[in-house]
Order: structure tokens, then sequence, then C-alpha cells
């Protein structure tokens, strides 16, 4: 009975996804990321590790066909990191371990193609953007500012800014898609990413997993 059952779902699944239909329109849809660990190190000796962590994605993609699709998305990643910062030449010894948070925004534009015209089909991405990253590294002293809040009224705080960089990215990747039914798609990616740090030694590449779901319109 259970077999019988379990056959039953199989077959309605499958019948399900053979109503899928990729014309032209739109997918909605959200990711979570799995975004490996990884080290990166900079000019006069300074050298940081990222931690493995999970962040999340929006995207926004236009069907041209059942194979070629333009991507627009949003992903967000907020890593844990630690970092040996090299003394400069003027200051021998006094260099320093620290722990911290980044946190980055990256905006990206980019191409999907689908190698099959199927409800299930291998594909490949590639995509351009900037990311707006924020160390949460202090860059100057606290200040203590007092306002006038619309909530809680008179109110004093104190605040310190940090170091914020914008910089520019690329990434390709490959992976799986399958439309289950006519409006709904899962997708499965690995995607490598480069960010362009000015003061690193080389380009350092990132590795993330992706696991997104999608309305389709």
């Amino acid at each position: 009975m259970r077999i019988r059952g379990l056959l039953a779902f199989t077959l309605l699944l499958c019948s399900g996804a053979a109503l899928a239909d990729r014309q032209p329109g739109w997918d909605f849809g959200g990711d979570l990321i799995y975004a490996f660990s990884q080290d990166i190190d900079f000019k006069g000796g300074s050298h940081a590790s990222l931690d493995d962590d999970l962040g999340l994605a929006l995207s926004f993609n236009y069907r041209f066909s059942p194979r070629l699709e333009l991507m627009i998305g949003l992903d967000w990643n907020s890593v844990d990191y630690s970092v040996h910062v090299a003394p400069g030449d003027s200051a021998a010894g006094l260099g320093f371990d620290a722990t911290g948070e980044v946190e980055y925004w990256t905006p990206r534009v980019g191409l999907n193609f689908n190698f099959l015209d199927r409800d299930l089909t291998p594909f490949i991405t590639a995509a351009v953007g900037w990311s707006w990253i924020d160390t949460n590294i202090p860059d100057s002293p606290p200040q203590t500012a007092c306002w006038w809040d619309p909530w809680w009224g008179y109110y004093c705080g104190t605040y310190q800014n940090t170091r914020n960089l914008d910089e520019f990215v690329y990434d390709v990747g490959a992976g799986i898609r399958w439309d289950v039914s006519k409006t709904l798609t899962l997708r499965l990616a690995y995607e490598r990413h480069w960010l362009d740090l000015g003061e690193a030694n080389s380009t350092p590449g990132f590795d993330q997993i992706k696991f997104g779901i999608a309305a389709r319109y």
C-alpha cells in the first residue's frame, strides 16, 4: 500500500512537472547561500581568514526564451573573521591579532543559460556587480551625541564610524534547475565570486553554494 502511494505521488509530481512553461516572463525568488571559508593575504604582510557562513539572496530573472534569462540579484552575507595586522616600517613589533564580523551587500546583473528546453535542466550563469562592505573595524574615535527621538524623546548615545569599502565583483557558476510546476522553480548552484580588493596581493575568489526557490509568472 505504501509503495502504491509512493508511486502515485511520484506520478503526480512528474505530471505537474510536465506542465512547466518557460516562455518569456519573470521569475522572482530567494536563495539560501552557503559561503565557504577563505584566506586573504594583503600587501605589507597582513592576513585575514573568513569563516564559512550562511547568507541570503533575492533574484529577479526575465526569461527571453526557455534557455536564456537575464538575472538581476542582490546578495547579503555577514561573516565572522580573524585578522593579523602587520606593523608598519616605523612600528616594528606592534602588529596585533583581532576578530570581527564583516557584512556586505552585492547587487549583481548577469545571464543564465539553460542547456535543455525541459523541466529539469543543467544551467550556467555569469554576472558582474558591485559589493558594499562594512568591515566593522573602527576608523575614528567614539563620538557621543544627543537628539530628540520621535518615540523615546530626548536621547544620548555613543557611535563610532567603521571602515567601509565598495569593490567590483564578478562571478561564474553552474547548477541544476527544476521547474516543479507551472509556477514554481527550484535551483541548486555552485558559484565562484572574485572580489577586486585593491590592497590584496591577488584577486581573492570566494566559493559558495546556493539553493533557491522562485515563483514563475
